[in-house]
């Protein structure tokens, strides 16, 4: 590692937008720390890193945890001394009713969506803190400013990274350090392959395609959820929209764009939001343009067709 050479820390970076933002950070000179819950499939990235050079390193982390969020930040502070950015990125999705989900699905989705961020940024800021310097990325979404249908739980969990971020703004910016938020709408990744969804209950699958009519059993059971209209619809249109979504490297772009902007020393801005797709540009501005009830009709009229 070269003398003051900057340190970037990115979480859940074994596919998707972690993945695409630990080579884009790598190829900007910095030290990367690549982090995952599974070190077996660091494989891909590894090899990348070593084709191309890069100063990347794959380190397990799996941020449900105290004591992997420990273990895996400590470790790279003794080994780099500094930690410049981090990007918080590991996540999944939780899709389907309220009803149809299980608490413990549900406290699953916050453990690792909101604590999971909580819980890296807090044993990051004080490295951070004591150098008056540093970055904090939050990869949101779209669903962290609309409520979208069959996401009432994941968008619980978006909501509360959004507040909590523009609350941290605040704590921070005295020692120096700026807070990004990263709204993407609909990515093309290995999101759709780690949903949990009970998709047996809305007769959808992971092509759109319609499945099972919602037809009844003899005794007048019916096969389907109560509410397979409304999540039914909604899941054919996101499965097609995300087969021909934008490449993760999208938001990858997006990310070092937005992190280089911040560290020019003549950017004031303690937070700044960056909204990454054409779906979550429209919808964030309308958000803000139309009434609660307009919004709500338009949404339904896109979204439940």
């Amino acid at each position: 590692m070269v003398k003051n050479q900057k340190v970037a820390v990115v979480t859940g970076s074994s596919s998707g937008i972690g993945f695409e933002t630990s080579l884009a950070l790598a190829r900007k000179g910095y030290v990367t720390y690549s982090t995952m819950r599974n070190l077996q499939k660091s494989r891909d990235l590894e090899g990348i890193a070593r084709d191309e050079n890069l100063l990347l390193k794959t380190i397990e982390m799996d941020v449900d945890y105290d004591h992997s969020v420990k273990h895996a930040i400590d470790g790279i502070i003794d080994e780099s001394g500094r930690i410049d950015v981090l990007v918080n990125n590991a996540g999944f999705g939780v899709f389907g009713s309220l009803e149809d989900l299980e608490m413990e699905e549900i406290k699953k989705q916050f453990e690792t969506n909101v604590f999971g961020v909580i819980r890296v940024t807090k044993k990051v800021l004080p490295t951070m803190r004591l150098r008056q310097n540093g970055i904090i990325v939050n990869i949101s979404s779209i669903a962290g400013l609309v409520g979208v249908p069959s996401q009432s739980i994941y968008c619980g969990t978006k909501f509360a990274v959004e507040g909590f971020s523009e609350s941290l703004s605040f704590e921070v910016e005295p020692f120096g350090i700026k807070v990004i938020l990263v709204e993407p709408g609909v990515i093309n990744t290995e999101f759709v392959q780690d949903l949990i969804v009970p998709t047996d209950r809305y007769g959808v699958d992971r092509n759109g395609e319609y499945i099972n009519p919602p037809v009844h059993k003899d005794n007048g059971d019916n096969l389907l959820s109560s509410y397979s209209n409304t999540i039914g619809k909604f899941l054919s249109f996101y499965y097609k929209a995300m087969s021909n979504a934008p490449h993760p490297e999208v938001v990858a772009n997006e990310t070092i764009h937005a992190i280089e902007k911040v560290s020019n020393g003549n950017n004031a801005k303690p937070i700044l939001r960056v909204t990454v797709g054409n779906d979550s540009i429209k919808y964030s501005k309308l958000k803000k343009e139309l009434t609660d009830s307009e919004f709500h009709v338009m949404l339904r009229e896109d979204l439940l067709k």
